[in-house]
């Protein structure tokens, strides 16, 4: 069980403290242009592992598209050497808003293909140990491009520092062809169930079992909501949080007992590995408590559904 925060930076160190003290595992970190949002995931990564003490963190959801491969495993190198094992590096496809493109002032992987080839470029100069993969080339390109040649046209170079670092990196995304793609890379796959653009339930488990069908490996959930002590005022704080905003679908929604049940079931639907719990509100107090009062509740749901 995890807990993933969007919220101000400046709240979350001591987030992740109460995450920690609660007994969750993990605690993902997410890049945001906005005002008021962190826009540098492995700084604030830096930051919760140095004022924790067990608690693992993913960075989860460096925007891939916007930044070099050198320049991301580099940052995930230098995380791996300094925290080993409680570091986790993950990578998403969304793309900010046309005026932080254009302030960026580089190239950018906009189209899938290339996309699929800066995780590809990205695993190679990160990763000295890799694990075995069926896709070493563009999803897009014909089968009877010749791998071998394909692996050569990217320079094999490993980037510093040396020593310790992680096996792989996660990544995050909605659709099944990100699914397959990540499968085919030997790599966990987060699906954001919030963020999903599919409205039926059927569809959104559909991108799951494809990562399944495809031979992926660690598959995790990320779930989106607010608990409170009734389901009236949960829906209060909900619609007050999305006031003026797109509507966006709560994954849970309720007390904590109600909410569990619910986030239990998606992940059962979804044979996930790992649940990630995301408070969505403006208010820091509701985000904590929402974190803190799910956690038994939830624990005990996933147990008799044999998750946990």
């Amino acid at each position: 069980m995890s807990v993933l925060d969007t919220g101000r930076p400046e709240e979350t160190i001591e987030l992740a403290r109460r995450v920690e003290a609660v007994g969750y595992e993990r605690f993902w970190v997410t890049e945001h242009h906005t005002a008021t949002q962190s826009a540098c995931p492995s700084i604030m990564a830096a930051a919760v592992l140095a004022s924790t003490t067990r608690l693992s963190v993913t960075v989860g959801g460096i925007l891939a598209r916007i930044h070099s491969p050198m320049f991301m495993a580099e940052q995930l190198k230098l995380l791996a050497k300094l925290y080993g094992d409680r570091i986790q590096f993950g990578v998403a496809g969304t793309l900010p808003d046309a005026s932080i493109r254009d302030a960026i002032g580089t190239a950018l992987a906009e189209k899938p293909q290339a996309y699929q080839e800066r995780l590809l470029r990205l695993r190679d100069l990160a990763l000295t140990s890799r694990p075995s993969t069926t896709t070493d080339r563009n999803m897009d390109e014909p089968d009877d491009v010749d791998d071998a040649s394909n692996e050569q046209s990217r320079q094999v170079l490993t980037v510093g520092p040396s020593g310790s670092e992680p096996k792989s990196f996660c990544v995050c995304g909605t659709s099944e062809g990100s699914a397959t793609f990540t499968a085919k890379l030997g790599f966990p796959f987060a699906f954001h169930d919030f963020l999903s653009p599919q409205d039926r339930t059927e569809d959104r488990i559909a991108v799951c079992q494809k990562y399944r069908e495809a031979g992926g490996s660690r598959l995790s959930v990320a779930v989106s909501g607010i608990c409170a002590d009734s389901t009236a005022e949960a829906e209060q704080l909900w619609n007050q949080f999305n006031q003026g905003r797109h509507s966006r679908r709560p994954s849970f929604l309720g007390t904590a007992t109600e909410a569990a049940a619910q986030i239990a079931t998606i992940a059962n639907e979804m044979t996930a590995d790992e649940v990630v719990i995301q408070p969505l509100s403006h208010d820091f107090q509701t985000r904590l408590s929402t974190v803190e009062t799910l956690h038994e509740s939830l624990r005990l749901c996933l147990r008799d559904c044999r998750l946990y």
